[in-house]
């Protein structure tokens, strides 16, 4: 039996469950997460289903909110497909298709994707080649533990974002694409090298807010030092504590 966690006493059920559709029910296969559901999902973005396209069959991922909301059971290419038999959206994108600036945003866009392509093998190079000379041991034997450690920060760090977001985002400034990001001033990756608890590398006090291309030109590099990086978080709790 499906069990709701996290639901607050005297909040109405009803705010965090839907109801599936009947025309989308047959073709939901399973819940990622291995809990069984009957004839509801909750509002959740983050819970994964897997569902089988009703045209061409193809199995894939979507999200439960996506499936209560949108109330379709095809997937991204059989969507657009059905979307271009409509006359009115296959003229309006043959129009748009055909502007100047559509056409230098789609050659900007090749130009950039093949630059990343290429850089791709070059920095795995180097960082493998980082790896040996300063840790004294291959990436490939530790690449798991790094992937973990940086998921568990990422995690973490949300949360001390939730829980300190007027100290991090005093301004309220907008996250997401092409607005702000949430980075870390001592990046996750040179915490991982010299083995900082994942505490303090997501610690409110290494959270900062910076503009996406900020944040992508800075890539790993750090923006403070690590005599810093403690020096502010255990400043930070002496103050909370009182010692």
């Amino acid at each position: 039996m499906f069990i709701l966690l996290n639901i607050k006493p005297g909040k109405d059920r009803r705010h965090y469950l839907a109801k599936i559709p009947e025309n989308i029910r047959n073709y939901i296969i399973k819940r990622i997460d291995g809990n069984l559901f009957h004839d509801y999902l909750p509002k959740n973005k983050s819970l994964k289903i897997l569902i089988r396209c009703s045209k061409c069959n193809l199995e894939r991922q979507s999200k439960a909110f996506d499936i209560i909301h949108k109330k379709s059971t095809l997937c991204s290419s059989c969507s657009q497909k059905e979307k271009w038999k409509e006359e009115d959206f296959r003229n309006k994108s043959i129009k748009t298709r055909k502007t100047e600036g559509y056409r230098n945003q789609m050659r900007e866009s090749v130009i950039k994707s093949e630059l990343w392509k290429e850089k791709q093998p070059i920095r795995k190079k180097s960082l493998k080649k980082y790896w040996e000379k300063i840790r004294g041991y291959k990436f490939e034997d530790i690449e798991d533990v790094w992937y973990i450690y940086r998921k568990t920060v990422y995690k973490m760090s949300g949360k001390s974002y939730k829980k300190f977001r007027n100290l991090i985002n005093p301004d309220n400034l907008p996250r997401g694409r092409n607005k702000y990001h949430l980075d870390h001033k001592f990046s996750v990756l040179e915490g991982f090298k010299n083995n900082i608890p994942l505490y303090i590398i997501s610690h409110s006090s290494n959270l900062q807010m910076l503009k996406e291309k900020d944040n992508i030109s800075k890539d790993f590099r750090c923006c403070i030092t690590k005599e810093d990086l403690f020096k502010e978080v255990f400043g930070t709790w002496r103050l909370s504590y009182g010692y």
